[in-house]
């Protein structure tokens, strides 16, 4: 039987791989890769379908699956520059650099409640080919300072263990 476990935030973590592009990965997250203080991640697919209407017809005589999009975003309540140095690469330290090379990574999400102990019944999304496009920073007066980058990617997996019944 597959995975039919619910999930609450504090289940997941976040980790990067096979980052391409920016030799000070390890300096930032050390060699797991772990993500930390992430408060936020979403993750969205869109395919874009095209409808082919006749003259005549209300309802479209055919459908058709055009590009496939993959995009979301991720929050962490702590700056200390590895994201935006993940995101802009080399141009994070200097201003005109050779060579035009935004990093490119894989992201993994981990899901597991460990409910009950020792059950292998855990999820993991992975992304790959991730280059974030955008990154904020908000300071509010009376709550955590976030970081927030949204990012685009090339395709999805996702493994389910499946649990014995």
């Amino acid at each position: 039987m597959f995975n039919t476990n619910t999930y609450y935030g504090t289940d997941g973590s976040l980790s990067l791989s096979d980052v391409n592009g920016w030799a000070d990965f390890s300096k930032y997250f050390g060699d797991s890769g772990a993500v930390g203080r992430v408060v936020n991640i979403s993750l969205g697919i869109a395919t874009e379908v095209k409808e082919f209407h006749e003259l005549g017809l209300r309802a479209p005589r055919e459908l058709r699956a055009g590009n496939i999009s993959i995009s979301g975003s991720v929050e962490r309540a702590y700056i200390n520059g590895s994201m935006l140095k993940l995101m802009l690469g080399q141009y994070a330290e200097a201003e005109e650099a050779a060579g035009f090379q935004i990093p490119t990574f894989n992201m993994k999400i981990i899901l597991d409640n460990v409910r009950p102990p020792g059950d292998p019944g855990n999820s993991l999304l992975t992304v790959y080919g991730v280059i974030f496009d955008n990154w904020q920073f908000s300071l509010p007066e009376d709550s955590f300072v976030l970081e927030k980058l949204t990012f685009k990617a090339r395709r999805i997996s996702i493994k389910d263990n499946e649990v014995p019944s």
